[in-house]
């Protein structure tokens, strides 16, 4: 049973909006995003938002029904949908295919399609003969000027798309001709904040209940393969009176009691940070924190952080080797200051968990041998405390708007290698969760994608979905699709086919130097 859900009456709204979380319920209610745009949509009183996610991830879908009505996706005239991470589209198809709405927005003639989210903002165009609008932006700041024009044409899906063209963060295939300007909220302690928030008194989110508390956006660092600092920027925090109001209220309608999850993507970084943590602690709660920045206002917060009840910190270090930071640009020339680090964590009695990445084209053994020492060295200095470390361990994959859009991805045979390499190193030593090669790989053809996949996304979904749905559908569509671009990656002298979408000037100059950067350190044939 859920509370803090919307009511109303159907024969007083005007329009109907079906939002499509594409994965599971309990990682809907686990995100903040679904609460934004449940919040900002049904303030209008006209207008009624109502819900569906996906029963599973694959397999065939059920008829999908609103879990506000029970209602059929079929009488919604309008779909919002957020694509979080790419592999999000086949979920989206699949619930288009089950509730028997035409997925091809060509032939799609009384329903709009409007997507926003990370995936969207970084590159589009393979979602372009899915998606009817794209949102390349923030939702409190688009999705209400979006809705007024909507509000206006929804009666004729060609003049709404016309209308809603002529906003500048706004993208329409076949419409939109000129560079699209990512929009943002420029003051987050002025900006609308979702504190009735969706809870399930039978369902528990994955990071376990609490009060969903965005602390900040953005990022103060500008990590090279690091999509969220370039798609959020620029680094923006509550004040701390706002973040305690926040809260206060927050409490009025939560059954989670005094526990709060903490939702920033570098944390603890400021003097805000720390005062919120002492506020927490001194008011009674208990909370759970998201990955964690290494470095002096971390250490000096542990005590704090084991008084909210945290026992395992998660920590992403990447990489122990000193090449492989100067490239990522997170802790450059500081291995042995973030050993140190992690050491006086382990010290003060926290068990870990340690996001790694492999993969990165140009990296030699000996940096491969060098990053497993470290890791060795750790895991053994762990169980000397009695702490527990487990290792998360990802191939890097390139994304727009980074370097590796140029650099590109290693190629799958050298992946497997390198991966046999970290398995067998670490094998009996700790326990290491391996997100599969192929995965990521398919990640970054539709991330990278030139063209519209539409056609081989229907088909994906119709096998399923999943690993094994991708490799039919690849199978079937043997010859029409390459995988050049994934592992070559685009030349740095020519326009990206995503060159249309500006996230920031300054971010696009940073890139560029980056990639310079990394071509001095690595070598890897263009």
């Amino acid at each position: 049973m859920e509370i803090n859900i919307v009511k109303k009456k159907l024969s007083k709204v005007k329009t109907r909006v079906a939002y499509i979380y594409p994965s599971t319920y309990d990682a809907m209610i686990t995100s903040l995003a679904p609460d934004f745009i449940y919040t900002i949509v049904n303030k209008y009183e006209d207008v009624y938002l109502e819900r569906f996610t996906c029963r599973r991830l694959y397999g065939l879908e059920k008829e999908p029904r609103s879990i506000e009505t029970n209602s059929k996706l079929g009488d919604f005239p309008l779909i919002l949908t957020s694509l979080h991470y790419e592999l999000d589209i086949v979920n989206l198809v699949r619930l288009l295919q089950a509730g028997g709405v035409e997925v091809f927005s060509s032939k799609r003639r009384n329903q709009v399609v409007i997507a926003g989210g990370p995936a969207v903002m970084e590159n589009p165009i393979p979602y372009s003969d899915i998606v009817d609008v794209f949102i390349i932006g923030e939702v409190e700041v688009t999705l209400p000027r979006v809705l007024e024009f909507w509000l206006e044409y929804s009666d004729n899906k060609s003049r709404f798309l016309e209308a809603v063209s002529s906003l500048k963060f706004i993208y329409i295939p076949g419409l939109t001709h000129n560079t699209v300007l990512r929009e943002y909220v420029r003051d987050l302690n002025s900006s609308v904040y979702p504190v009735r928030q969706i809870e399930n008194i039978e369902v528990e989110p994955i990071y376990g209940r609490g009060f969903k508390l965005e602390v900040n956006r953005g990022c103060l660092f500008h990590c090279s393969f690091c999509l969220e600092s370039r798609v959020f920027q620029p680094y923006r925090e509550r004040e701390f009176t706002v973040l305690k109001s926040i809260i206060e209220e927050g409490l009025k309608y939560t059954i989670s009691g005094r526990r709060v999850v903490l939702y920033t993507p570098c944390f603890p970084v400021t003097s805000t940070h720390t005062r919120l943590l002492e506020y927490l602690v001194e008011e009674g709660f208990t909370a759970s924190l998201p990955s964690l920045r290494l470095g002096p206002r971390l250490v000096d917060s542990l005590e704090l952080i084991k008084l909210l009840g945290q026992r395992t910190l998660t920590i992403a270090p990447e990489s122990f080797s000193n090449l492989a930071q100067f490239v990522f640009l997170k802790y450059t020339g500081l291995i042995d200051y973030v050993v140190m680090l992690i050491k006086s964590i382990l010290d003060a009695g926290f068990n870990l968990k340690l996001y790694l990445v492999y993969g990165v084209k140009g990296l030699d053994q000996v940096e491969l041998h060098r990053d497993l020492e470290i890791l060795r060295e750790i895991v053994k200095y762990a169980k000397t405390k009695n702490r527990r470390v487990t290792v998360a361990l990802s191939p890097l994959i390139p994304k727009p708007h980074t370097v590796f859009q140029w650099i590109g991805m290693l190629n799958r045979d050298a992946l497997t290698s390198q991966l046999r390499l970290y398995k067998s190193s670490l094998r009996g030593l700790v326990e290491a969760r391996l997100y599969d090669i192929d995965l990521g790989i398919v990640q970054a053809q539709i991330a990278l994608s030139p063209r519209p996949i539409g056609e081989l996304v229907s088909l994906w979904a119709m096998h399923g979905g999943g690993l094994s749905g991708w490799r039919r559908a690849m199978r079937e569509f043997s010859g029409r699709f390459s995988l050049d671009y994934v592992f070559s990656g685009y030349q740095f002298e020519k326009e990206l086919p995503w060159g249309f979408i500006r996230l920031n000037n300054i971010s696009e100059k940073v890139t560029r130097s980056q990639y310079e950067v990394a071509r001095r350190f690595l070598c890897f044939q263009k």
